[in-house]
């Protein structure tokens, strides 16, 4: 049942109606999880169908009711330390919950944990499809010569591990907070800020963090209470991040950011981490400069520097051409506001016989996201490319100065 669901899904990818990518919400948390690899994966998918791949979400899935005496030991010393806690959970994240509580010290605390059997039930399927690969691959070759399914799947693996992991967010949201800490005056970030971890009451099954109190983004947005000005201060962050420092946060959706009742942006649930080597990252500064500044024919040329198979002067002068009436379209379907472009971009040098490594695709799961909130909250007077090109230019002026050693 396992394989014939997965076999359908893959299948669907040579339907024209993007409904019947559907299929994969049958797989549950696993479905989920292929469907968020498979969203960037622009040399494998035409862009509309990796755009519609970006909105499967586990919050559209059924939760299992935990109770948070049903997730964490009763001899557990946190037990100790609390004055009380609330038994029923506030959020719900995949196989995480979060509860909030408060020390006996009167600090307000938010306590996540993981459901375990969520979690092991989570690595069964994997496992088990796993198996079944092999045998797929020999009666349907195609689908690991066109879909790159093995690649997908550990990728899944890869990503899932470090997400169920929850010491490591104890580790990623302390070393982002050091990371952007000498830089935040210099690029007027003050108002973005990771929550306080306290990891002497952490482990791996769970995370005990300050309590913050605000508004999820997917509560701001449909009632137009998130700014212009906000998303530009997250996508400022998340350049800073990516080009700067080459480690980024690598989830971004609206249930994993809030805006506090002091106006501030926190990063939450800090679980899962990209890199970009030292060359990747300065090449995209020089792309994503050159598309702002309308200099198409040299966002070609380093298109084909992060290629690995490059293309002749004629196919680069095509391919500039492509890229020029890309940005010069403005398709409201799917929220284009400038990083999906350079996706299409880049989906278009694939067409041409262009290859890119694996460390290039996950940049792109948050950028879709960013594209969608300046899409959203932009108005007439927004100057994107502008805006971003401010960005980029601030990012710029400190890239000699020197990164924290974390």
């Amino acid at each position: 049942m396992l394989s014939t669901k997965f076999v359908k899904f893959i299948k669907s990818f040579n339907s024209k109606n993007n409904s019947k990518l559907d299929c994969i919400l049958d797989l549950g948390r696993l479905g989920i999880r292929i469907s968020q690899e498979y969203s960037t994966r622009f040399d494998i998918l035409s862009i509309d169908k990796c755009l519609y791949l970006t909105e499967f979400q586990t919050p559209s899935l059924e939760k299992d009711e935990k109770h948070l005496l049903q997730l964490v030991p009763k001899f557990d010393p946190l037990f100790s330390l609390m004055e009380y806690y609330d038994n029923y959970p506030y959020s719900y994240s995949d196989i995480n919950y979060s509860f909030k509580a408060c020390l006996k010290s009167g600090v307000e605390i938010t306590v996540k944990a993981v459901n375990k059997t969520a979690r092991n039930n989570f690595f069964k399927k994997i496992t088990a499809l796993r198996k079944k690969l092999k045998y797929l691959s020999f009666i349907y070759p195609w689908m690991e010569k066109e879909y790159k399914v093995k690649e997908v799947i550990d990728s899944v693996e890869k990503n899932s591990i470090q997400k169920s992991t929850l010491s490591n967010e104890v580790n990623y949201t302390n070393s982002l907070n050091e990371y952007i800490k000498p830089f935040r005056e210099k690029l007027n970030l003050q108002d973005v800020q990771f929550p306080k971890i306290y990891a002497y009451l952490s482990s791996e099954d769970m995370v005990v963090g300050e309590f913050i109190y605000g508004s999820y983004f997917y509560e701001l947005l449909p009632v137009k209470k998130l700014k212009y000005e906000d998303v530009l201060k997250l996508v400022k962050t998340q350049m800073f991040f990516m080009l700067k420092i080459g480690v980024f946060y690598n989830n971004l959706h609206s249930g994993n950011l809030m805006l506090s009742e002091e106006g501030k942006i926190y990063y939450l649930d800090c679980n899962n981490l990209g890199s970009l080597a030292s060359d990747t990252k300065a090449q995209f500064m020089r792309l994503f400069k050159a598309v702002a500044l309308g200099n198409y024919p040299y966002a070609s040329v380093i298109l084909n520097e992060l290629s690995e198979k490059t293309l002749g002067t004629p196919d680069l002068e095509e391919l500039s051409t492509i890229i020029k009436e890309i940005f010069a379209t403005d398709k409201e379907e799917y929220e284009e506001a400038f990083f999906i472009k350079v996706m299409k971009s880049f989906r278009a040098a694939c067409k041409m016989g262009m290859g890119f490594e694996e460390e290039i695709f996950p940049v792109f799961k948050s950028l879709i996201y960013l594209d969608s909130l300046i899409f959203q909250t932009k108005n007439k007077n927004s100057k994107i490319k502008s805006d971003i090109l401010s960005i980029l230019d601030e990012i710029e002026s400190i890239q000699n100065e020197n990164i924290p050693l974390i």
